[in-house]
Parts: structure tokens; sequence; C-alpha cells
């Protein structure tokens, strides 16, 4: 009996900071808007860490890691993070939101800014090359990666056929490359070049990957197919994906905002007259203005959606 006041009393004494670091954690969570109902709360801690083998207080540290890479610019080591915490907690959907529009945009857009710390080195070592041949084939490779960086960054469509293409473009470029290595400088810049488009498909890639593995623990909320579906539409110009998981959020309770979406995903796709339905179920709900416009619009014949 004296021996279970003694392990009693030494949890008790353990519990205090774990209470301290909660505090601190729910105010962080606080201020970078990171709150979650399934995270711990003041008055569960005890339960939740005897109950679930601080899972809470495990998905709370992660969440702090994954900010501090965040801000310090440590994007890459943030992915695993993500993972375990979606392993803690795989109904959690915001941590499946997050990453996956990390991943596809922030990532993303990140990786794309090489673009101006490598293109003038590239530029200004190819100044001093005098082989002919040689400068037009570092030439050809700057172009050609230039124009994927900036289509990929903008409107270029990321379909599993078009990735195909530009993963050809790219080995071809790595390819001509070859005939560039004695020139080691612009060698190395030229193929930190070429990597560009490739981690930016990866990233993109990833990040759809990631909002799946999310459906797959959250298939009767509309949530994540609306995320999966805006992805596809606004970042991968996919549109057939689009409507493909954007059919699928509108079957579950959802705001009006995601039939707004798969209409213009509808008209993006060739599918016009499922626009024009899909418009009509708005009519008489905050998106009536716009439905009634573009219901004319297409009947018309004319392009609605920009």
């Amino acid at each position: 009996m004296k021996k279970n006041w003694i392990k009693i009393f030494i949890a008790l004494i353990l519990f205090i900071p774990v209470g301290f670091l909660q505090v601190s954690i729910d105010y962080t969570k606080k201020v970078e808007n990171l709150e979650s109902n399934l995270l711990l709360l003041p008055g569960q801690i005890a339960g939740s860490l005897v109950l679930s083998g601080f899972k809470g207080l495990a998905a709370d540290l992660l969440w702090l890691n994954i900010e501090n890479y965040w801000h310090s610019g440590q994007h890459y080591k943030m992915l695993p993070l993500f993972e375990a915490i979606a392993w803690l907690q795989p109904t959690y959907i915001v941590v499946w939101a997050v990453g996956g529009w990390h991943m596809s945009y922030n990532i993303f857009s990140n990786v794309r800014s090489r673009k101006e710390q490598l293109l003038p080195k590239i530029e200004k070592m190819m100044e001093n090359i005098q082989d002919p041949f040689k400068k037009n084939i570092a030439s050809d490779i700057k172009k050609k990666i230039e124009e994927l960086i900036e289509g990929l960054s903008k409107n270029y469509e990321k379909s599993e056929r078009k990735k195909a293409e530009y993963n050809i473009l790219i080995n071809d470029c790595l390819m001509k490359l070859e005939k560039l290595k004695e020139e080691k400088d612009l060698f190395q810049l030229l193929y930190d070049f070429i990597n560009i488009p490739a981690e930016m498909l990866f990233w993109y890639n990833n990040g759809v990957s990631f909002l799946k593995k999310g459906i797959t623990y959250n298939r009767e909320r509309y949530d994540l197919y609306f995320e999966l579906g805006w992805t596809y539409y606004h970042k991968g110009r996919d549109y057939s994906n689009a409507v493909r998981y954007l059919e699928k959020a509108v079957k579950f309770p959802h705001p009006d905002y995601v039939d707004d979406v798969l209409a213009h995903a509808y008209e993006k796709n060739g599918q016009i007259d499922l626009a024009i339905k899909q418009w009509e179920k708005l009519i008489g709900t905050s998106f009536e203005n716009i439905a009634r416009r573009a219901i004319e619009t297409l009947k018309k014949g004319e392009k609605f959606t920009p």
C-alpha cells in the first residue's frame, strides 16, 4: 500500500511540468491558429496521457516542430512530421488539409523561387563560354527549363499524361547536360536548375498523395474530398480529377462553395450541361446572383469561368 502511494506521489510530481508545458502549447496553437478539439484540452490532460499513451502531447509537440521548420525555411523536414501527426490522429482533418496545402502550394512555391537565385549565375557563366556548340546546349537547356518552371508555376496542366511529358523533357535536358561535364561550375548550376521543376512536381504529387491518404481515414466527410478536388482544380489544372473528387464531396453535408467550385470544374472539363445543372442547384443560396449569370452565359455558348 505504501509503495502505491509513493508511485502516485511521483506521478503527480511528474504531471506538474506537463501541465505547464500544455499551457505553453495551447497558447502557441492560439497564436498560430492551430487549435483542434482532438488535441489536449484543459481538464483532459491526465486522462489523455493515461488513455492514449501521450498521443495528444506528442501531436502537440510535433505541431510546434512543424511551425519551427516552416518559419526557419526547413520545409523538407515537415513531411515526416505531418505523417507522424496523421498517424497519431488520423481523423484530425486539419493535419491532412494543412499538410497537403503546404506541400502542393507552399513548398512547391519555395522550390520554384530558387530560379531567381540560379538564373543570374547561369547567364553570367554562359557569357564566358567560347565554344558555340556548348553555348547552344546550355542556352537550350536554360530556355526549356525556365519555360517549364514558369509554366508549372502558372497554368500548366498537371495531369498524369502531362507530368509524364514534363519528365521526358527533364530527362532530355539531363542527357544534353552530359555534354557540358568539362564545364564543371556551369554543369552543377544547370543540374541544380533542371532539378527545380522535378522537385516542384515531387511536392505537388506528395501533397495530392497526402490528401488521398487522409481520405481513407475520413471517407464520410466532405472536407478532404474538397481539398483534393480544389488542389486538382486550382493548382493542377487537372479538371477531370477535380470533378471526380468534388462530386464525392457534394455527397456529404457541405457548404455552398463546394457546389460553386464543382460547377466551375464541370465547365473547365467541358461538361457544360452538368455545369448548368450544378449552377441551378445554387439558386436560392448566397451564390444565386453568380449562378444566374453563369447559367445565362453558358446557355449562350459563351465561357463563364476565366
